[in-house]
């Protein structure tokens, strides 16, 4: 864990992360991940939205330099914002439902329900042209790990993910409320409502993210376990220590 939304998934010989944060930020409360673990021996970079906790543009060189064969998976709406910092050759642009073999790992694209600003929330983007603007993944073949990006809990939402057997789901916590929301703070699921997605889901595993970051928008993962009540296993790893997630065990190491 990379903190706020951000994993490197190492599985087999492909590494990837997903929608690492690594720039400074006047609000920022979580440190910044060393560079190597964020940048290093990476082969893709999953972005799931614009906001700058999930697409680091003034990071992204870095990545590229570091890992010269990487390439960038992104909604294809907002590919253009990538401007010429990537090479064409090296974005992979997605919408929900899309299917992705990554260097033999499997992911599917899945719908995500947020928004760029309030005036736009809670939809998949649409509205504002070109298409959904917000995605989540799910990776992997029979063991599958979904990671949802930004979201809250719609029938579409469940409907994607209900036929993909995920085993451990990566989801947001911090919640939202009137007061953040008036301050242009578009939410995500509360700790109740992922552990009751995660449960929906079919998944063994909750990993409780997002909840780190931003001065004024954060929320204890304690509340992830206090609402899981035993009912499934929370993971809360420490940050930028190694940890393992498969079908048999769930072990910080």
């Amino acid at each position: 864990w990379l903190g706020q939304a951000g994993f490197r998934l190492d599985i087999g010989n492909v590494s990837l992360v997903v929608d690492p944060w690594v720039s400074p930020h006047e609000l920022r409360l979580a440190s910044t991940p060393a560079v190597e673990v964020a940048a290093e021996g990476i082969d893709w970079v999953l972005i799931t939205h614009e906001h700058l906790d999930h697409l680091d543009l003034p990071f992204l060189p870095e990545v590229l330099a570091r890992s010269p064969s990487a390439s960038v998976v992104l909604p294809a709406s907002i590919a253009a914002l990538l401007g010429d910092m990537v090479e064409e050759s090296r974005v992979v642009g997605v919408r929900p439902g899309d299917s992705l073999d990554l260097g033999g790992v499997s992911v599917r694209v899945v719908p995500a329900f947020h928004g760029v600003t309030m005036e736009d929330a809670y939809g998949d983007g649409s509205s504002l042209g070109a298409g959904p603007r917000f995605v989540g993944y799910v990776v992997g073949g029979a063991s599958r790990l979904y990671h949802a990006g930004d979201t809250i809990v719609t029938d579409e939402l469940l409907s994607a993910l209900l036929p993909l057997d995920i085993e451990v789901a990566l989801l947001p916590i911090n919640g939202r409320d009137a007061l953040r929301e008036s301050r242009g703070i578009v939410g995500n699921l509360d700790a109740a409502e992922a552990v009751e997605l995660a449960l929906a889901a079919g998944a063994q595993r909750l990993v409780p993210h997002h909840w780190d970051g931003f001065d004024g928008n954060t929320v204890s993962p304690a509340t992830a376990v206090e609402a899981a009540a035993g009912r499934i296993d929370v993971v809360v790893p420490e940050r930028l220590v190694p940890f393992e997630l498969d079908a048999s065990r769930a072990e910080a190491r």
